[in-house]
């Protein structure tokens, strides 16, 4: 079989290092000009300080669970759970259990951004 070649359209989370945003959580960062993925795992007893942010951000719960608070609402999200939070909306949460999970920013973090360029991994220009 040949060896594959570099792509600038895909990619394998085992090839993507996991940087930390902050102390509880790892994330495996991928960028477009539009978007941002972040593949989060925070492992029990995380706290997800209060906070927001400009961009829209859609959070996809993987596995375990966290109790979420956004605005002025507060659910339980278990694996398969999906939650939007608008754009300046305050929002965190608490995991007994650590979950892992998909977060989708859009438009990119521009904070996660330069996190990324710190570490050297790929990042879209500047417009």
């Amino acid at each position: 079989m040949a060896a594959e070649t570099a792509s600038k359209y895909r990619y394998s989370l085992k090839d993507v290092p996991q940087i930390a945003p902050n102390a509880s959580i790892r994330a495996q960062m991928i960028a477009s000009e539009e978007l941002l993925m972040s593949f989060i795992e925070c492992p029990p007893e995380t706290d997800l300080a209060m906070h927001s942010h400009p961009a829209m951000q859609v959070l996809i719960v993987l596995e375990g669970s966290l109790d979420h608070n956004v605005g002025d609402e507060s659910f339980h999200l278990e694996a398969g759970d999906v939650v939007l939070h608008p754009s300046d909306v305050v929002h965190g949460g608490y995991s007994k259990t650590g979950f892992k999970g998909l977060d989708i920013f859009v438009p990119p973090r521009e904070d996660y951004l330069e996190l990324m360029r710190k570490h050297g991994l790929p990042v879209p220009a500047a417009k």
